[in-house]
């Protein structure tokens, strides 16, 4: 496992983010949350988001003006509730973030699992937004261990097949308020979506004695979550992509976003990608700021930086 300086230098890392022209961040760990606790801290999952939820405040109480955190949490495990709850309910945490599965292998579990039946309840009690990130070890990683083909193949596959089990699974219908968020614009969810639809169009019609517990539970198609549930960021970094995310879930459902840290590329390639690509300021100031500010609470859980922001 390795780690760039923009990731653990974080002085280096914000002078870069403020050179760029960003003014303002979201801070996660979500979709690492296991890799963290079995290889890194090595401690049981609650234990784990207390410390990376308690370092993502640190780095907030550092930069107040800068930073903003979500309330890490795994979704497969309602004892993390403990954890997330107080940051979410005193409005420290402006959303939740988790990873769109968990474990390796055959023993990989995705979100339709009853296990994270708890989380889309709290967030649509709450009316918090589920931030959702793909593992470190992703869907196939076996396959995928040259070329870095897990950051390339696997991860946005991990997305897509995640969201797609919730839709089908009826997550959206049971709670049809919830708002959660895919990054990477989406992952591969754009190409497949109108495979999406005619899959559920079909399901097990005309087939005699069908697999019920197979059938598909959704109420609508599957493309009419991503304007009523779903939104995506910009990390791409494509023209092509952003334009078929304007087309899947329209102007107010994108938000800004870049993996910076993590990802050594500084953002201005994605504010370039915005402004290139996304004639009407109007709607460039959407995706750039209004949009996230509305959705993520930041008036209530960040108001020094929305006053940056403004």
């Amino acid at each position: 496992m390795f780690f760039y300086r923009e990731s653990v230098d974080v002085d280096y890392s914000m002078e870069i983010q403020r050179q760029s022209g960003v003014s303002s961040c979201i801070n996660s760990y979500g979709g690492e949350v296991e890799t963290f606790a079995q290889h890194i801290i090595k401690t049981n999952t609650v234990d784990t988001l207390k410390f990376l939820n308690d370092e993502s405040f640190e780095l907030r109480d550092r930069f107040p003006e800068d930073v903003a955190c979500m309330a890490n949490a795994h979704a497969l495990e309602e004892n993390t509730r403990d954890v997330i709850d107080p940051l979410i309910s005193n409005k420290e945490a402006c959303a939740i973030s988790i990873s769109t599965s968990y474990g390796s292998g055959t023993d990989q579990i995705f979100l339709d699992s009853p296990q994270a039946e708890w989380l889309w309840e709290y967030a649509q009690d709450k009316d918090v937004l589920v931030h959702i990130h793909p593992p470190l070890v992703s869907i196939g990683a076996a396959a995928m261990q040259q070329y870095r083909l897990i950051e390339a193949v696997g991860r946005p596959f991990d997305t897509a097949l995640s969201a797609a089990r919730m839709i089908y699974s009826g997550v959206f219908d049971r709670y049809p308020k919830l708002k959660v968020l895919f990054v990477h614009m989406g992952g591969a969810l754009a190409p497949v979506i109108c495979r999406l639809d005619w899959n559920w169009e079909l399901n097990y019609k005309g087939i005699q004695n069908p697999p019920i517990h197979k059938a598909d539970k959704n109420l609508r198609k599957p493309s009419e979550y991503f304007k009523s549930n779903i939104y995506v960021d910009t990390m791409g970094p494509s023209a092509i992509g952003l334009k078929a995310m304007v087309e899947m879930c329209g102007i107010d459902r994108i938000l800004f976003g870049t993996d910076f840290g993590p990802v050594p590329m500084s953002p201005k390639l994605h504010i370039d990608l915005v402004n290139e690509t996304i004639p009407d300021a109007g709607d460039r100031k959407k995706i750039f700021s209004t949009n996230t500010l509305a959705l993520l609470r930041l008036a209530e859980s960040a108001p020094r930086l929305v006053s940056q922001a403004a």
